[in-house]
């Protein structure tokens, strides 16, 4: 039996069965990264507005308070 065009293209064209295995690693990393660059983005705009600095100071004088 010859080989035509037409199965030799649907030989090597990958079908819908691929191996993805790779595929949720990346997911995770991808969701990794963003989560990462949102909690930086949080971090620069409540460093840069002092609010870490009262919410700190606030905590412990509750526990100050609290242990007094």
């Amino acid at each position: 039996m010859t080989e035509t065009p037409l199965r030799r293209t649907h030989r090597l064209t990958p079908t819908a069965h691929a191996d993805e295995s790779g595929q949720t690693t990346a997911e995770y990393a991808l969701l990794t990264g963003a989560i990462a660059l949102l909690v930086a983005a949080v971090t620069a705009w409540a460093t840069s507005t002092g609010k870490i600095g009262r919410l700190l100071d606030a905590v412990f004088n509750y526990l100050t308070k609290a242990i007094s």
